[in-house]
């Protein structure tokens, strides 16, 4: 058998400034959790975790079992469940994992929304504000809800009314409570039926709920009022 031809372009890459150095190398799917020890339940093997990017459901499932008073125990029941949701698995499952592919798990499927939230603490905040009339939405592949498909999602600055109701439901003050005025105030702008809504990638959720409530961030005072005891 002949030896095969080697192209122009392969022979010139040993020429090149870094050789066969530059070839690019992937980067390793942390979406993918292999299983030292395979995890059996009710007749079925689990030897790894495939996680995906949750959905505003997935989260907001993961936040009610936060409930109203928000504890070391409740916050990591809520890890428990939302990992279970992402990798699609029983939460019993998920309880059996060794401690620590649990939080290499948590902290895959909670960076999603983390890296879509603005930082609260950054005093760079205000200029970075997305404080345009309208933003745009497009999505590649539509959502599905109430016998539609949404692939755009037209937000605007919400109203005095819009945003009287949205404070009205995060008033609880748990974390539920503040995503679900989240929800009900890009719904309302959006137009969006609620379970489109529901089948959101999170991060795109924040994305859209970071900008609605944008709005509601002040700027720096001035004058003298606000000195006045």
């Amino acid at each position: 058998m002949m030896k095969r031809e080697m192209s122009d372009a392969e022979l010139l890459e040993i020429c090149s400034s870094g050789g066969f150095q530059d070839i690019e190398i992937e980067e390793e799917d942390h979406s993918i959790i292999l299983l030292d020890v395979p995890i059996q339940h009710q007749g079925k093997e689990y030897a790894r975790l495939t996680l995906s990017e949750p959905t505003l459901y997935d989260v907001l499932g993961a936040a009610q079992v936060i409930g109203k008073r928000p504890s070391l125990q409740s916050v990591y029941d809520s890890q428990i469940v939302l990992v279970a949701k992402a990798a699609g698995v029983p939460q019993v499952v998920i309880q059996k994992l060794p401690s620590r592919v649990l939080d290499r798990a948590v902290e895959y499927v909670t960076a999603f929304e983390r890296g879509a939230r603005r930082e609260m603490n950054d005093p760079e905040m205000m200029d970075a504000l997305d404080l345009r009339p309208e933003k745009i939405m497009i999505f590649r592949e539509a959502i599905q809800g109430g016998g539609k498909e949404f692939s755009e999602m037209k937000l605007r600055e919400p109203s005095v009314a819009e945003r009287r109701r949205f404070k009205a439901g995060e008033g609880s003050g748990t974390i539920e409570a503040a995503l679900r005025a989240e929800m009900s105030l890009v719904e309302e702008i959006s137009e969006w039926h609620r379970a489109a809504l529901l089948r959101l990638p999170i991060s795109k959720f924040a994305e859209a709920a970071d900008y609605v409530t944008g709005f509601f961030i002040p700027g720096p005072q001035t004058g003298t009022a606000f000195l006045q005891n």
